[in-house]
């Protein structure tokens, strides 16, 4: 049995569905090409207004005339000096004593008494004087320094033995001396 397949006797494309498709796909092509140029103008119009912008700022700066009149070196470096002057007082007084405080609350012992805190603004750091029961307390204070997030830049720079009351009847204590280095 041989099967026969006449193709003539129907159209092998069918016509009508590719002028379909075609007329689709010509109509979104078209809406692109509308959007897009609608997009262009508004471009367009941007551009100008900013040429017309820059050419008003443009005669704006035209018409300073050259560099102000009392304008010298020594001026400048004079002003200068102001600048950093002024930053050094406004970093002194974004420093917060409160939240220095509360964390040293938080990490000394019982057994350990601060004398002085000084902060160095210019080197970002604090020397903290004190003096504690014995050389275990000051150690645990120290260690707690150096475990803490914040205040891990701790360095011991002397320690001694001291007579905490006059005429020698009281324990003697240990004074200390820390700098703590990148404290704010």
């Amino acid at each position: 049995m041989k099967i026969k397949l006449n193709l003539a006797s129907k159209p092998y494309l069918n016509r009508q569905s590719i002028r379909l498709w075609l007329s689709l796909a010509c109509s979104f092509m078209l809406l692109l090409l509308v959007i897009n140029g609608y997009y262009g103008y508004q471009d367009f119009r941007q551009l100008r207004l900013l040429e017309s912008r820059f050419l008003e700022l443009e005669r704006q700066a035209s018409t300073v005339q050259g560099l102000p009149s009392g304008y010298t070196a020594e001026k400048y470096a004079v002003i200068k000096e102001e600048i950093i002057q002024v930053n050094e007082i406004i970093a002194e007084d974004q420093f917060r004593w409160t939240a220095l405080l509360s964390r040293f609350e938080e990490l000394v012992p019982d057994d350990v008494s601060i004398r002085t805190i000084q902060p160095s603004f210019k080197e970002r750091s604090v020397r903290v004087d004190g003096i504690a029961r014995d050389v275990s307390a000051m150690t645990r204070f120290v260690d707690n320094l150096l475990t803490s997030e914040d205040l891990s830049q701790t360095y011991l720079q002397r320690h001694s033995e001291v007579k905490s009351a006059p005429g020698g009847l009281s324990q003697p204590h240990i004074g200390f001396s820390l700098v703590i280095r990148e404290a704010f």
